[in-house]
């Protein structure tokens, strides 16, 4: 009990700080745009009411739902073309000298560079912004994927194999929970990366979108609702972020009970 109690004073010391942090970031927003006195630098509690106003309006619907929906896609494809490579070449070592230069090369082409040839391909929509996010977003979970399937100890495959694990069975019963904490790395990285490539694809040229929101909202100098969509953009950050994190300890929850089962021991 003592031990249980510790560990949620702990946690609430780490929320408490967590959101203190914020605090003293909003109110040294809020005193320097008052100091600076600029209609380029809203305050905080400017910036805050726009984003209010953008999430009770219809902005709600025409710009913010669609990037929410652009992102989740763009991110579950990712993963599952990632995932899915990723253990196949991890695995089989054939195939990792095959693509590991190739992987290098694209993985390496900068991403906004590949929106006009994404325009070119699936016009001015969401399918190519989703198309931008998958440009990005798959090479953490490829990668990963595939470092965590191949440095997973020969000698647990080879127990495996003698139990009469193969094929479907090995992968999904051994190779895929041995190397879940490493995917689930790329997974977290790539979450970030579909959020981040979705305001610069919409910027440049989704149509729609809260990047295309924010984009406008800059050319026609409404500064507290580009300010405000920014806000919103950090908040959909951080709510992905949390609900991925408490979908990973469900996930892995396993490995934390074996880890703490050997300490306990």
């Amino acid at each position: 009990m003592a031990g249980a109690n510790k560990k949620s004073h702990s946690a609430l010391l780490r929320i408490s700080l967590g959101w203190l942090g914020l605090v003293v970031l909003a109110v040294a927003w809020q005193l320097a745009a008052a100091a600076i006195g600029k209609t380029i630098f809203p305050t905080f509690t400017t910036s805050i009411v726009a984003a209010v106003h953008l999430v009770t309006g219809h902005i709600l619907v025409l710009d913010i739902v669609p990037s929410i929906e652009r992102t989740i896609l763009g991110f579950v494809i990712s993963a599952i073309v990632g995932i899915s490579a990723g253990l196949i070449i991890g695995y089989n070592e054939t195939a990792r000298t095959w693509t590991g230069t190739l992987f290098d090369f694209l993985r390496s082409l900068p991403t906004p560079l590949l929106v006009p040839i994404a325009v070119v391909i699936f016009g001015i929509n969401g399918h190519m912004v989703i198309a931008t996010i998958v440009t990005a977003a798959i090479w953490p979970i490829l990668i990963n994927t595939a470092n965590g399937t191949s440095s997973i100890e020969p000698t647990m495959l080879d127990t495996a194999k003698t139990y009469g694990l193969r094929g479907k069975s090995l992968f999904l019963r051994v190779i895929l929970p041995a190397a879940s904490p490493q995917i689930f790395a790329g997974l977290r990285i790539a979450l970030s990366v579909s959020l981040v490539v979705m305001v610069v694809a919409e910027m440049l040229g989704g149509g729609s979108g809260i990047g295309y929101y924010i984009s406008n909202a800059q050319q026609s100098f409404n500064i507290s609702g580009s300010y405000g969509g920014v806000i919103i953009l950090a908040s959909l950050g951080w709510i992905f972020d949390s609900l991925f994190l408490v979908f990973e300890r469900r996930m892995l929850a396993w490995q934390r009970g074996t880890v703490g089962g050997m300490i306990d021991a």
